[in-house]
């Protein structure tokens, strides 16, 4: 699903930007030339001779953190030419448990696989920072990658267990790239410059009057989208208002500087910016980006051109990224663990680990039809203790063990380890391999008598992971395919996006979640913003985000006071990908219905079809009958009840009342508990541990809590092959041991039948 050609990137972006309903296609081989090139005559610099600025790291506060006696994370920075040349330093600021080990705990540092410096770690009470100072000869205009490995024990225990408490955190708001060279204005590259606030978030800020705050929005969601794909970071955060934010940050400006909706700070920024994408340093380490345009037709062709010129390389820099650190499931394959990124090294510690992620697709069932298998090459030491074992975790479940005790020794040739398939889900899931490895002389725990040199456990980086076929049908409710792959939103066609209040703070909270729903697809999404509720009759899929308390699932939709609610009819907030129904729409639907009309006039009877004809009807029909049986009730789920005050915010699918559609409801109490519940949610650890049929976060702990549906269904099934079905049924059945086992019985009956009762009332049959 993730090694996909880039072309899947640009037509998401096309779809989104170029709406065939309203306004005519530019496609960006043939946008006018003065669009292509609108990018400003000269760059400027802010900085003075000598400034210091850091560069901040891509990666967020959680993919900085080093746990266990044994552990590394790569982190990157941007470069210019320019910067290059300048040379600088790479600083790195971090704390570390109280209970590491000073005598030898050692941070080493690598910079693009060339080591750099050798580091203690001593700083358990406050931060310290270290600046590595790094020659031009050793940097790469693009991206460079630090590599930080934290080699750390115990102060007084020894045990395993106490190896889960070491820790050494890498602060994402000092740590980077220092360098002397600004970033330079009109360089949209500069983007990936910018700094995060204090709460550790990438904030983007739309400029925009609290009045008339709809249009921009509406004007400026492709923009926002195709920037966190830019940013490729997971922990953006989108505010609302009509005065410059603080602090580092984007402020985006979207329009032209005739509109008298926009606040007069921002007509100012666009009246002195160039026509298209153009972006400027401001103080404080802030960035100012325009995206000035006299309509909406031409702000998709600029937008267009600058996905197809200068962020084009820029995205792919951030697709091979992705593709390079998980592995694909939805194609079955074998892989090993040095593709995505695995080094092979020896351990000489109590408590191995390393993890993987797999991308399972939108629409895989988990059953217990095939497993994922691990084969393992590993060697352990001779004088190991009794305990000595391997364990697997997924998705941080225990799924498989291995014992590795052998007072000789053992080494490991590609040993199978079978990992169910129920354990995974669809979207993200993280694979953990821990080996435990105690010795006698940990029982001791003398620091003094540890011998690093020797190694314990060896794990080659040729160890493989196999992907079977997976059976492929679509379940509902799945957040963890939601937060996953933005299932069911991240295809071609358009949704809508309610919000119960046209307040800055409501639409700041839906431009975050959809920008990180579009990290997760991969592309911008073709969204729709409304501001109301939904219709129950409506077909379209519909994410509904409401602070004003929860949103009723049933048919009539009663309001508080028992009143009925009128869906949608407030204001329609059309984005850049989908328009309003027009003239030409509505005529456009007209045909349609005078299409099907003249298909159903003109039907071949049955017996005048196809042979293909009717193969494909038969499976058609199959797949809704198939459809049908695979609801199934879930097994073995404990109640979990939340009170309804300790609700900060929740999320859940449900089926619309009255039709097919799906809503995925986001409520709150109010714009205080949604704000803050968004920026938890939407964080890199929360976003991908969703999961089940509703997930809620405490207000007491700010903790997520996963509530299992009492049922799933299950979308149409669009590979109808008979090897998907088969599939398909050995995972019903699975689900379902009952009804297999009373299967078994009966054919194993009817078969008793037909032998003892049949076949002697047949007689023997004699041939002359």
């Amino acid at each position: 699903m993730l090694k996909r050609d880039l072309s899947c990137f640009l037509c998401g972006v096309a779809a989104l930007l170029v709406s065939v309903q309203a306004r005519p296609t530019i496609a960006a081989g043939l946008a006018p030339a003065e669009l292509v090139a609108a990018t400003p005559p000269a760059a400027s610099t802010h900085a003075s001779a000598g400034s210091r600025r850091t560069l901040p790291f891509r990666q967020s506060a959680g993919d900085m953190r080093l746990e266990g006696e044994d552990a590394a994370r790569e982190l990157s920075f941007h470069l210019s030419p320019d910067q290059v040349a300048g040379g600088g330093a790479v600083r790195l600021s971090y704390l570390n448990a109280v209970s590491v080990l000073p005598d030898d705990a050692v941070l080493d540092v690598e910079l693009n696989g060339e080591p750099l410096e050798t580091l203690p770690i001593r700083s358990p009470n406050g931060p310290m920072t270290h600046d590595l100072p790094v020659a031009a000869a050793k940097l790469v205009p693009g991206w460079n990658t630090v590599r930080i490995r934290a080699r750390q024990h115990h102060r007084i225990d020894c045990s395993v267990d106490a190896s889960y408490e070491l820790w050494t955190q890498i602060d994402p708001l000092v740590s980077g790239f220092v360098t002397t060279v600004e970033p330079k204005d009109g360089d949209l590259a500069s983007l990936l410059s910018v700094g995060r606030n204090g709460d550790g978030a990438t904030e983007i800020r739309l400029i925009a009057s609290p009045e008339t705050s709809q249009a921009t929005v509406r004007d400026s969601l492709s923009v926002v989208q195709t920037l966190a794909l830019v940013l490729g970071r997971s922990d953006l955060a989108v505010t609302v208002g009509a005065e410059e934010g603080l602090g580092p940050g984007i402020d985006l400006y979207v329009g032209d500087p005739s509109r008298m909706d926009l606040p007069q700070s921002a007509r100012d920024t666009l009246a002195g910016a160039p026509r298209g994408l153009f972006v400027r340093q401001n103080n404080g380490g802030r960035l100012a980006l325009t995206m000035r345009a006299s309509n909406t037709s031409e702000l998709q062709s600029l937008l267009l051109a600058a996905v197809n010129g200068p962020l084009l390389p820029l995205i792919r820099a951030n697709r091979a990224q992705a593709e390079g650190s998980a592995i694909d499931g939805a194609t079955p394959a074998t892989h090993a663990l040095s593709d995505v990124g695995y080094r092979t090294a020896p351990f000489a510690g109590r408590l191995f680990q390393t993890s993987f992620t797999v991308i399972m697709p939108s629409d895989f069932y988990p059953g217990d039809y095939a497993t994922v298998d691990l084969h393992l090459n590993a060697a352990t030491a001779p004088g190991l203790s009794p305990g000595t074992q391997l364990l697997v975790r997924v998705n941080e479940r225990a799924v498989a063990t291995q014992v590795l005790y052998n007072p000789e020794g053992m080494t490991l040739k590609d040993k199978p380890l079978e990992l169910p398939l129920r354990s995974f889900h669809p979207g993200v899931n993280h694979v953990r391999i821990l080996a435990e490895l105690p010795t006698a002389a940990d029982k001791a725990c003398d620091p003094s008598t540890r011998d690093e040199a020797r190694s314990r456990f060896l794990m080659l980086q040729e160890t493989t992971v196999t992907i079977p076929p997976l059976a492929r049908a679509g379940r509902l409710p799945d957040l963890a395919a939601f937060a996953g792959t933005s299932f069911p939103f991240k295809g071609s066609t358009g949704f809508d996006v309610f919000v119960d209040a046209a307040t800055p703070s409501r639409l700041g909270s839906a431009l975050t979640l959809l920008t990180r729903m579009a990290i997760s697809a991969g592309h911008p999404l073709p969204a729709e913003i409304r501001i109301g509720r939904p219709d129950p009759r409506a077909p379209t899929d519909a994410l509904v985000i409401t602070a004003s308390g929860d949103m009723p699932e049933n048919a009539s939709l009663e309001g508080r006071k028992g009143e009925r609610l009128q869906p949608f009819i407030t204001d329609a907030l059309t984005t850049a990908s989908v328009a309003g129904q027009s003239e030409d729409s509505r005529r456009l639907s007209d045909s349609e219905a005078l299409l099907s009309a003249f298909q159903v006039e003109t039907r071949l009877e049955e017996d005048q079809r196809s042979l293909k004809s009717r193969a494909t009807s038969w499976f058609a029909e199959a797949s809704t009958t198939v459809n049908r049986w695979l609801s199934y009730k879930e097994i073995g789920r404990d109640d979990i009840h939340v009170d309804s005050r300790d609700r900060m915010i929740s999320v859940r699918q449900v089926r619309a009342p009255e039709s097919d559609a799906v809503w995925t409801i986001v409520a709150a109490s109010d714009e205080t508990s949604l704000a803050s519940g968004m920026s938890t949610l939407t964080g890199p650890a929360t976003w991908m541990s969703l999961e089940g049929g509703e997930a809620i976060i405490r207000h007491s702990d700010s903790k997520l809590v996963t509530l299992q549906p009492d049922a799933y269904s299950f979308f149409p099934i669009t590979d109808t092959s008979p090897a998907n079905l088969r599939r398909l049924a050995a995972a019903w059945l699975s689900d379902n041991f009952v009804v297999y086992v009373a299967l078994v019985v009966i054919l194993m009956g009817g078969f008793g039948w037909w032998v003892g009762y049949i076949v002697p009332r047949k007689g023997v049959r004699t041939v002359e």
